[in-house]
């Protein structure tokens, strides 16, 4: 009976052993702190491994000290009153000695209660500095301004910042069609630039082509002499005078006599009676254009002959 009575008190004995052994061991998973609360008080921190606590009395808190990505979307206002939702992602870690401080202050629930508020505020206040066009020119730029702000924010809390990384942004109906209309505008305006270059050059091909020909029609120029032009007037005269005339029986008359001799200065008598003072301006220019030509003939020794029929011909001297 005794026997029976021992074995018991034995088993029990072993039975309570076994219990406290399991209810003082505890092991901190690698990539974690420990965090020992004796009796409710924060009483340090013990790092990964096997450790061994007060049975009943003290317990081990696990903190994660392994990078966590944070994937957030908040909404803000531009400086120029613009709404726009940023999607974004914030790689962290909690730092090792500061587990147990953010545990006594905190609690395990430090991403809701602290992380997210502060980095949706500090989103905000970068975001409010630009207008919302430099969010998309100046996008590195903005990035880094809210990394530096949230790394001060989180080391003084006990954290470390790996790296913050805006995904995307989401604009307003309104402010999508607007750019799309820049884009539009942008693209008429190279396609003007480029019709304007085209002008251009087509104008300076028509001044280049203009000043050919003004340097050709001035080499002519130089050519037009009274022997060329008199040559040339010859080359294609049929032989026979021009005859004038205004009515039945008047016109103008050529005293062939003092050019035959071509020892007097001919003269050109216009027959047709002016009627108005116009008229008498239009025959005096005629007939100095008759006499300049006859004088024209004279001065380069060019033979003007008749015969019985009253028509003209012409010796050209030889150069």
């Amino acid at each position: 009976m005794k026997s029976i009575k021992t074995w018991i008190i034995l088993g029990v004995f072993v039975l309570l052993v076994i219990i406290l052994a399991a209810a003082s061991i505890r092991i901190v998973p690698p990539g974690h702190t420990g965090v020992r609360v004796l009796a409710g008080q924060v009483r340090g921190q013990t790092t990964e491994g096997l450790r061994f606590v007060v049975p009943f009395v003290e317990q081990m808190q696990m903190m994660n000290n392994r990078t966590v990505a944070m994937e957030m979307s908040t909404e803000a206002v531009t400086r120029d009153l613009q709404a726009v939702r940023m999607n974004y992602i914030v790689n962290y870690q909690l730092n090792t000695d500061a587990s147990a401080n953010v545990f006594r202050t905190i609690g395990s629930a430090y991403e809701s209660i602290v992380l997210r508020p502060i980095v949706e505020e500090t989103l905000k206040d970068i975001t409010a500095r630009y207008a919302i066009e430099e969010l998309i020119t100046e996008r590195a730029r903005v990035s880094a301004d809210i990394t530096s702000a949230l790394q001060v924010a989180f080391t003084t809390r006990g954290f470390t910042l790996e790296r913050f990384n805006i995904v995307d942004f989401h604009f307003s109906p309104e402010f999508s069609v607007a750019i799309e209309q820049v884009r539009i505008a942008e693209q008429n305006a190279l396609r003007a630039e480029q019709d304007l270059a085209r002008v251009e050059f087509e104008a300076e091909a028509d001044r280049e082509r203009a000043r050919a020909q003004a340097d050709v029609l001035r080499l002519q120029a130089q050519e037009l002499t009274d022997t060329n032009l008199a040559a040339m007037w010859l080359e294609t005269w049929n032989g026979v005078l021009p005859v004038f005339v205004a009515g039945d029986s008047q016109g103008i008359m050529i005293n062939f006599e003092d050019i035959q001799g071509m020892g007097q200065q001919p003269t050109v008598e216009v027959g047709i009676p002016a009627q108005t003072e116009q008229e008498r301006q239009q025959q005096i220019l005629l007939q100095n254009q008759l006499e300049n030509l006859l004088n024209l003939l004279m001065a380069n020794n060019i033979v003007v002959s008749f015969d019985d029929a009253g028509n003209v011909s012409l010796e050209i001297p030889e150069d």
